[in-house]
């Protein structure tokens, strides 16, 4: 029974439509049930509004039911409710009740509060076009610098920083803060540090990562599957370590990596708008050159995109990349479909 105002041990108006909100939640009110409702919304204009808002945060609940942890959070209140109604003794189990009514409350309130917080804190998303290039500052000072047709997620919780490249490259410049390790996961890959600068690129068949300074693991499988390991830069069956100045290339079909020293200079033009190649097979190269191109370029064969590119591009001059690669390879170039196509000489010559 619901407490009026006259009684002893009275309930706020909000407590009492909490109350009668967890009653119609739970199951069919009575003949009886539905006739005291009724009169205690006539009662007072104040429960009528106490009774719809407390509706509102009931319903809030539901719109975030399927998230991670809520749907016990709630259990847990409407366990707290079925004790409330089963305590013995009226006055002590009214203050009781009192008291466990107003946490149902407050729960449901949390719930949608923070369930709205989730919903609305999301990752961050970091993002460049065709051509453009980005420079983020994170909240904890890392710099993360963006190539052309780059993509980033950033999420940060009290114990780690977690990032997803999706797509491109990155230069990620990270903050020290050994409590909480800086992961970048792309293929299916994790690269974990703490104060470090690395890059790491995704390519249609390659993930690179190449370390500038300090120390990561790559490890093998992604974040959250597996835990990171406990001392960064350490080595684990899974995984590899790198050294200032080293490359890792990993082949996303076979899962094949190598280790190789890298030129570390030419490696971040892309930072100043060029793009340098040495000994790059062009179908590689191409990949590189669509980020800025507005007009894609299409390899048309296994024989041109086996051709090694050496040298030095404006990030952006198609037109020039293509001139350069035509002029040194038998490669034929030419427009299809709102693209540039590239074929062997051997492709492009007619059938006789």
């Amino acid at each position: 029974m619901i407490h009026s105002a006259d009684d002893d041990m009275p309930l706020a108006h909000e407590e009492q439509a909490a109350e009668w909100c967890w009653r119609i939640a739970d199951r069919a009110l009575s003949e009886s049930e539905r006739d005291e409702f009724d009169a205690w919304l006539r009662a007072d204009p104040r429960h009528r509004e106490a009774f719809d808002e407390m509706v509102t945060v009931w319903k809030g609940t539901d719109a975030i039911a399927e998230m991670p942890g809520f749907l016990s959070l709630r259990a847990k209140a409407l366990t707290t409710m079925e004790a409330a109604r089963g305590a013995g003794d009226p006055r002590s189990g009214w203050r009781r009740s009192r008291q466990r009514v107003l946490a149902l409350a407050a729960v449901l309130v949390l719930m949608v509060i923070s369930g709205a917080w989730y919903l609305a804190s999301g990752p961050d998303v970091y993002a460049t076009g065709i051509g453009e290039r980005r420079v983020v500052r994170l909240d904890d000072g890392s710099r993360v610098s963006l190539d052309a047709s780059s993509r980033v997620t950033v999420a940060y919780s009290g114990d780690r920083r977690t990032l997803v490249l999706e797509r491109g490259r990155a230069k990620f410049d990270v903050a020290k803060d050994p409590l909480r390790p800086f992961t970048v996961t792309a293929g299916q890959k994790t690269v974990v540090a703490t104060g470090t600068a690395f890059s790491v690129e995704l390519l249609r068949d390659q993930m690179r990562v190449l370390l500038y300074e300090g120390h990561v693991a790559v490890l093998a499988h992604p974040a959250g599957q597996a835990r990171a390991p406990e001392r960064i830069g350490g080595r684990t069956d899974a995984g590899s370590r790198l050294r200032p100045g080293q490359e890792l290339t990993l082949i996303l079909s076979s899962g094949a990596a190598s280790i190789a020293p890298a030129d570390a200079v030419r490696s971040l033009s892309w930072e100043g708008g060029r793009l340098t190649f040495i000994d790059e097979p062009l179908a590689r190269a191409v990949e590189r050159v669509n980020r800025y191109a507005d007009t894609p370029i299409v390899v048309g064969d296994a024989t041109a995109g086996g051709y090694p590119v050496n040298g030095v591009f404006d990030a952006g001059d198609t037109r020039g990349f293509i001139s350069g690669v035509t002029a040194i390879f038998p490669v034929s170039a030419r427009a299809e479909g709102g693209s540039i196509r590239l074929d062997s000489a051997a492709r492009a010559a007619p059938e006789k």
